[in-house]
């Protein structure tokens, strides 16, 4: 029994390295939608109504397109931009995953916070 313990405590003690702030969530995150088609939002403040650069491709060789979107937290690690779930990694604050539920289908995207 007593070594079950140890594991179990070993174990939940890496749960979350990292403490999530507001600040971890500011930056520009990019990376592409099902791993086809690039994408990029930048977000400057966490408050909810805030406004999030976001930009998108919709063709492989396609030009950037550009919208604003107004953002709202959902919880500790989750925003919710517009139709975008985005959620932070909490093991790696450089990394979220993302949901977009788009009129055609939903898409997912690993994004990278390429500046803070």
């Amino acid at each position: 029994m007593k070594f079950f313990i140890a594991i179990l405590f070993v174990f939940s003690s890496n749960v979350f390295s990292e403490e999530i702030t507001e600040q971890s969530f500011i930056g520009k995150w990019c990376g592409k939608w099902d791993n086809t088609f690039q994408t990029c939002i930048s977000i400057d403040d966490v408050k909810d109504g805030s406004i999030a650069k976001y930009q998108w491709l919709e063709h492989p060789n396609g030009k950037f397109k550009k919208a604003d979107k107004k953002i709202e937290r959902v919880n500790r690690n989750t925003l919710k931009i517009e139709n975008i779930w985005f959620a932070l990694d909490e093991n790696d604050l450089s990394v979220a995953n993302a949901m977009g539920v788009f009129r055609v289908q939903s898409r997912i995207v690993i994004f990278k916070k390429i500046e803070d």
